[in-house]
């Protein structure tokens, strides 16, 4: 009964929040247990970023060059970002900061990137959603394929690099992790008229249209949009869609609409996606010991309307920030979201990566 009461004050009292994603019934991998996040005490704070990890070997050295000063904006753009402050979805669990942006100024961001901290459970202090916040007005998204996922006999391998295009790696701000395998759920994706696996309706689909805007919604929603679609990855249904919950979201154990760690665990690290009800903000959201429904909660309360969970689980989540690369050297990663994420500096800009990515770059 009290779980119920919470349940349905988590999805009110954020307007609806939530997260993650997968397919009905699908079990992705189990995070490492011996490689476990933090204690629940040491959740990150709310205006600091991880340093690449001491043990990755050091970049080789390369001379200080200062970058060229980019042309200027319109005076329109970067107004109003980073987004205003936002109240956390519960105030029992709150702690300073949650909520507060502050500019990434490190690497390539440059301030086109803000992050918060928010604690979004109705009782537990120690769940804890990174977010990071997007001008889409000074920021492209970009969606690439992994050399193995999604499973597709349709693309062939030369087409399927597991890398950041060599054209977009001048302005690469940071990488992101993808969606499900093709097995939990079969969900579509299609890069620059490849379609590695067809769309389904109930898919939460990421599209990015020919004017380089970025659309979040079922397929049967964003269907009429197809024909301008260079890109998209779908996801399990959506957590929020025009501001709406999904109706199985205060169900989530029951519903096993978004997935869980083998054993059946649901309170795991997840990963989601979500947009503003301008289509100028985008919002990445990571989230430790937290269920799709905690996270949804948190992205809402930043102001997503439309919101798809990504991949879960320890092994396979990450947010990776780029320095400004200094030609021939490629980008390398100077910066984390949060502690404890796998990965290698050369992944997604030297070395191919085996799944399916996003990654963001500074508009032309």
């Amino acid at each position: 009964m009290l779980r119920s009461i919470l349940v349905l004050a988590l999805v009110l009292g954020a307007c609806g929040g939530g997260t993650s994603g997968g397919h009905a019934g699908a079990t992705p991998a189990s995070p490492d247990p011996a490689a476990k996040p933090p204690t629940a005490t040491q959740s990150p704070p709310p205006a600091a970023l991880v340093p690449r990890s001491p043990s990755a070997p050091p970049p080789p050295s390369s001379p200080e060059v200062t970058p060229p000063a980019p042309a200027p904006a319109p005076a329109d753009e970067g107004a109003g970002f980073p987004p205003p402050a936002f109240a956390p979805p519960f105030a029992r669990t709150a702690k300073p900061g949650d909520g507060v942006y502050s500019p990434i100024t490190e690497g390539a961001a440059g301030g086109l990137l803000a992050r918060t901290l928010v604690h979004p459970h109705p009782v537990k202090p120690h769940p804890y959603v990174a977010i990071v916040a997007v001008d889409l007005r000074r920021v492209s998204l970009g969606m690439a394929a992994g050399t193995e996922e999604p499973v597709s006999k349709s693309v062939p391998a030369e087409r399927r690099t597991g890398l950041v295009p060599q054209a977009d790696m001048p302005g690469l701000i940071a990488v992101f992790n993808g969606g499900f395998l093709t097995q939990h759920g079969g969900w579509g994706m299609m890069v620059e008229g490849d379609t590695f696996v067809p769309p389904r309706d109930e898919g939460c689909t990421v599209a990015r249209l020919d004017d380089g805007s970025v659309r979040i919604g079922a397929w049967k929603t964003l269907a009429p949009l197809s024909a301008r679609m260079r890109a998209y990855r779908q996801t399990p249904p959506c957590l929020f869609e025009g501001g709406k919950p999904h109706p199985s979201l205060p169900n989530e154990d029951t519903a096993r609409l978004w997935g869980a760690a083998v054993g059946g665990d649901r309170e795991i690290r997840r990963t989601a996606l979500g947009l503003d009800a301008s289509g100028k903000i985008l919002f990445f959201g990571i989230g430790e010991w937290i269920w799709a429904r905690d996270l949804a909660a948190a992205m809402r309360a930043a102001g997503a309307v439309d919101v798809a969970e990504l991949d879960i689980n320890w092994s396979y989540t990450r947010f990776l920030l780029y320095d400004r690369p200094v030609p021939p050297s490629p980008p390398e990663v100077v910066s984390t979201l949060i502690p404890k994420v796998e990965y290698t500096r050369g992944g997604y800009v030297q070395k191919p990566a085996p799944r399916d990515f996003f990654y963001l770059t500074r508009r032309r």
